[in-house]
């Protein structure tokens, strides 16, 4: 079966490149939304096997809202963000696995997402 990743991101042209990315160089499935509250509502609907959360949303931040679509759906979570700079890992919760920092790197990304499905 399939792996299923969610990916919540607010920004259209960067939801693009993650559906590029990961429909060029990984064989799994993505949903995008572009925010927290579609999250939740995916999160239930979908139960993917990974999130991919931007850090900044538009209704929330991509560390709350880690702990919210995980305890509704558990899976490993991954952080996105511009601002790498400013990341303080011991903010996030337990649930996070990794962390990307935009621009991405299509290759880095997929290799990534792989290790976190266990792929």
């Amino acid at each position: 079966m399939q792996k299923t990743i969610l990916c919540v991101e607010d920004h259209p042209p960067a939801r693009f490149l993650m559906s590029a990315i990961v429909s060029d160089l990984t064989p799994y499935r993505l949903i995008t939304v572009g925010n927290g509250s579609e999250a939740r509502t995916a999160a239930e609907r979908e139960r993917p096997d990974l999130y991919v959360l931007d850090l900044d949303l538009p209704d929330t931040d991509g560390a709350a809202l880690a702990a919210v679509v995980t305890t509704i759906h558990p899976a490993p979570v991954i952080l996105v963000s511009a601002y790498a700079e400013s990341i303080q890992r011991e903010r996030f919760p337990a649930v996070v696995t990794d962390y990307l920092a935009k621009p991405l790197d299509p290759d880095h990304v997929a290799e990534t997402f792989k290790r976190a499905l266990g792929g």
